[in-house]
């Protein structure tokens, strides 16, 4: 069942890495499900949140932050993703969704400031720019988030502005940036799709293997597309019958009668159940399968799906093209790489940068305020915070 055995892609890159910062304004529309209290001053005069030196941060100036941060988590983990009172460390969702908003509304805040020490403004076709991202993304938001967190245009103004004077600053701090070589090649032999290939042979990188297969399935895809057991004791009686495959192929019933008889692989009836099976992509569950030998029988497997034994047929080596192909792709593979993990490193060594500006801010909280404050944008009257936040 060759569509059904777990593998691995060999030229799969590695995941992007993205500042949490930053996805604060990766804007984009969403309802909250949330009531909020329907008072008119939604807002005082000593609404004050935070004050980061001697710089004021009001409430009204999160909101944007909390509506960001509350799509985020409902994007990757639904919308009762709320619901979970475990979600990280022993927090809630909601805490750990309060702590990166006010990680980023501090770091946001710090780096503004320091744009104004070193300079940096934004030019009138910047803010052009700026505002005409601004204002598609509030005439797109839904009218429930805008009345749920009392958003203005010109807070959504303020928060693309302050995000594009954040970018600035990191532009000018890392210009220049290099990492050390020994560094960067670190970073690579951490990533162990790319250590693999590196240390690999070309032979056995590119070998293939033509096999014939037994497979006795335990899981099938439901209307959702999901593999699920088939029956609560399906495992119990397809390892027994995988067993006793097993037995007879290793007793020397011949092994294209068996694959003939009991196989429920579909994929491969119209060929006895043979087909090419590149090593490398293979799970490391079956790697084994290069030690074996034309003729030798292969010991039972399992997988996410069922059980399988494989007979190998014939060991095929790699072409010349194939070799010149495999090479040229390893090479864009490890110059993406280097690029991402040049970036990453840039990332860290500002982040060094920001530490220290961080360690030299007074950021004093207006706690009582901010645990009273939820991820949807109420101003609740008690804490809601189970003191979490830290």
């Amino acid at each position: 069942m060759l569509g059904e055995i777990k593998m691995k892609s060999t030229y799969e890159l590695i995941s992007k890495y993205i500042l949490l910062f930053m996805c604060i304004f990766c804007l984009v529309g969403c309802s909250s499900k949330k009531e909020v209290k329907e008072e008119l001053n939604f807002y005082e005069d000593n609404d004050k949140l935070i004050t980061i030196d001697d710089v004021d941060i009001k409430v009204d100036e999160v909101m944007p932050y909390l509506l960001q941060v509350k799509m985020e988590f409902e994007e990757l983990g639904g919308e009762d993703v709320w619901d979970h009172n475990d979600f990280s460390g022993g927090k809630k969702a909601e805490d750990v969704a309060k702590l990166a908003v006010l990680d980023n509304l501090i770091r946001t805040k710090i780096l503004v400031k320091k744009s104004d020490e070193m300079g940096i403004t934004i030019t009138e076709s910047e803010e052009k720019d700026v505002n005409a991202q601004a204002l598609k993304y509030y005439d797109d938001l839904e009218k429930a988030d805008i009345e749920n967190y009392h958003l203005t245009k010109e807070s959504i103004f303020n928060s693309f502005k302050e995000y594009r004077l954040v970018n600035k600053v990191i532009v000018e701090m890392t210009k220049g940036y290099v990492p050390k070589e020994e560094e960067l090649n670190n970073k690579l032999l951490e990533n162990e799709n790319y250590a693999k290939l590196k240390s690999s042979s070309l032979e056995d990188m590119l070998l293939s293997l033509k096999v014939v297969h037994i497979f006795i399935k335990t899981h099938e895809k439901n209307d959702n597309g999901e593999y699920v057991l088939i029956s609560p004791d399906i495992e119990e009686k397809a390892k027994k019958e995988i067993e006793d495959i097993y037995k007879k192929a290793v007793d020397g019933e011949e092994f294209a009668s068996l694959v003939k008889k009991y196989s429920q692989d579909e994929s491969t009836k119209d060929n006895n159940g043979e087909y090419i099976l590149p090593v490398r992509l293979l799970d490391d569950n079956f790697q084994s399968l290069i030690e074996l030998e034309p003729g030798e029988i292969s010991d039972i497997k399992k997988s996410d799906y069922g059980y399988h034994i494989f007979k190998v047929i014939e060991k095929i080596l790699p072409t010349d093209e194939e070799v010149k192909e495999f090479e040229e792709e390893f090479k864009k593979y490890e110059s993406q790489l280097k690029e991402e993990y040049k970036e990453q490193l840039k990332n860290s060594a500002f982040n060094k940068i920001y530490d220290e500006w961080k360690n030299n801010t007074v950021v004093d909280l207006n706690e009582d305020l901010w645990a009273r404050i939820d991820i949807f944008g109420n101003i609740n009257e008690n804490p809601i915070s189970d003191k979490n936040i830290e």
